[in-house]
């Protein structure tokens, strides 16, 4: 029986490992590399900026079509191997895009463009690892027939250990490559040599836009080191600058927990948790009173029922600065999303009116969700308050561009409802321009899905009359063939 379950284990053990194949990065001597270069001409760089404008507005399979080109008309331009390898590195073909670049590498020697393209490129491989992808913004997670057939681990080292040296060469050679410094230090935080990783920290403190950062890394160094006086003294010094960051206080809160401080470690804990979900704005200020009631809202312990009456009783018997505080930090939170607490958040805020109107602009601006997004477009639209009206037309564009995870879908409505004409028309500016973009046929089903960012525009323009359309597509300067094309999309 036990050489059968051995037999098993070793049958197992090869099915797991037999196709995982070690992987290996060339490794370039880049001071015997050095050569002189010319770079592409200003006509060749300026269709390469076309490119890369496409792969900002997550478009990879224009971006190669529109690189590959360029690539093999111009096979003198180093630039044109560096945007190529990018585009299809976008696009999924991670390997193929990596093989581009060293090949140019090979061509025109140690090309400092290709050079930083190539580490760039090697750590996201190092950070995604074998089975995912970013493609036009979107991670894609592989399936196992789908993955790289590498050993994981393996794989993830090769390509920081290609990073490194690419990025010590890039030092070496430009001694204010400052930002290629900072990620060396990183590296070294990564493979555990804390102390090698502070000596490049100390020389980034010393400069201004770097300061920050290098601080607080140089106190997460000394706590993996535990020197946590010396990790106490970097972490205090930031805390007198930024009071409200989490991520100080979270590491606070870490440092006390190893140096066996319970008291401190609480207090600054319970501080990150309700700075975290209280806006950097807001007016309430960190006491026992106000962490129970955010952290009341952000349990999912607590029934929407609860929440509710909670809410009310804040509305009735609280300021009307204070409401708007906890409401906001209501849709900041993402605990409450369809049992009725945020939508009621949302119509207290909406019947405030202006004067939640600047920290509703605030919130709108800053990284949160699509869910806060629509919640806050929805006060926006109901209050009607031109100081709104220029930040969601500023909005709109940007929808078509983003990753379809990150698209707020009722941004069009809600501008719509705002001002109809006006709300209208600045969606059929947006649709003028989508209806003219080029197609470009990818095989990626993620690119297939590109165009609904399109129906967020058009299914909100369904609801206005034919004869309104008419007239707002007129005034627009529409052709006969858009506005065949837009009838096309909207029947």
């Amino acid at each position: 029986m036990k050489k059968n379950i051995s037999i098993l284990i070793l049958l197992l053990f090869w099915s797991l490992t037999s196709f995982s194949q070690s992987f290996n990065r060339r490794i370039f001597d880049y001071p015997a590399l050095e050569k002189a270069y010319i770079k592409c001409d200003d006509s060749i760089l300026n269709e390469l900026n076309k490119v890369i404008i496409s792969l900002q507005e997550n478009n990879s399979a224009k971006a190669v079509m529109q690189s590959k080109e360029l690539f093999e008309k111009n096979q003198k331009c180093p630039e044109a191997f560096g945007i190529y390898g990018l585009s299809l590195f976008r696009s999924g073909k991670l390997l193929d895009g990596l093989n581009i670049i060293e090949s140019g590498i090979d061509m025109f020697g140690s090309v400092p463009e290709l050079i930083k393209g190539r580490y760039q490129l090697s750590l996201e491989l190092y950070q995604n690892g074998i089975g995912k992808k970013n493609i036009d913004g979107n991670s894609i997670y592989l399936s196992q027939n789908e993955k790289l057939k590498f050993d994981d681990t393996q794989f993830k080292e090769e390509n920081l250990k290609s990073a490194l040296a690419d990025l010590e060469y890039l030092t070496h050679k430009f001694p204010d490559s400052n930002e290629e410094l900072f990620i060396i230090a990183k590296i070294h935080q990564l493979k555990g040599a804390f102390e090698k990783s502070n000596q490049a920290f100390e020389k980034l403190s010393a400069l201004d836009e770097f300061n920050d950062e290098a601080t607080f890394n140089i106190a997460t160094n000394y706590v993996q080191l535990k020197k946590y006086d010396e990790a106490e003294k970097y972490l205090m010094k930031l805390l007198s600058k930024y009071p409200k960051e989490p991520q100080i206080l979270n590491k606070l809160s870490e440092l006390y927990e190893l140096s066996g401080n319970k008291i401190k470690q609480d207090e600054f804990n319970k501080k990150a948790i309700f700075n975290n979900h209280v806006p950097y704005f807001s007016n309430i200020e960190y006491n026992d009173k106000n962490f129970e009631v955010v952290t009341f809202f952000s349990s999912e312990q607590n029934d929407a029922k609860a929440k509710l009456s909670k809410l009310d009783k804040i509305q009735k018997s609280e300021s009307e600065d204070y409401t708007i505080d906890i409401c906001l930090t209501i849709l900041k939170i993402h605990t409450n999303h369809g049992n009725g607490v945020e939508e009621k958040a949302t119509e207290i805020l909406a019947k405030i009116g202006k004067p939640a109107l600047e920290k509703t602009h605030k919130l709108f601006n800053t990284d949160v969700s699509t869910c806060t997004i629509t919640n806050l477009s929805e006060i926006m639209s109901k209050v009607k308050d031109e100081s709104s009206w220029q930040i969601l037309v500023e909005y709109l564009p940007k929808i078509a561009h983003m990753p379809m995870t990150m698209m707020p879908p009722n941004v069009p409505e809600e501008i719509i409802r705002f001002n109809e004409e006006k709300g209208a028309k600045e969606v059929l500016k947006v649709v003028k321009k989508l209806l003219n973009k080029e197609n470009t046929d990818s095989e990626d089903p993620m690119a297939q899905l590109a165009g609904f960012s399109d129906y967020i525009y058009y299914s909100p323009l369904k609801k206005i009359s034919k004869q309104k359309l008419k007239k707002y597509t007129a005034e627009l300067n529409f052709t006969e063939e858009e506005i065949k094309k837009l009838n096309e999309k909207l029947n």
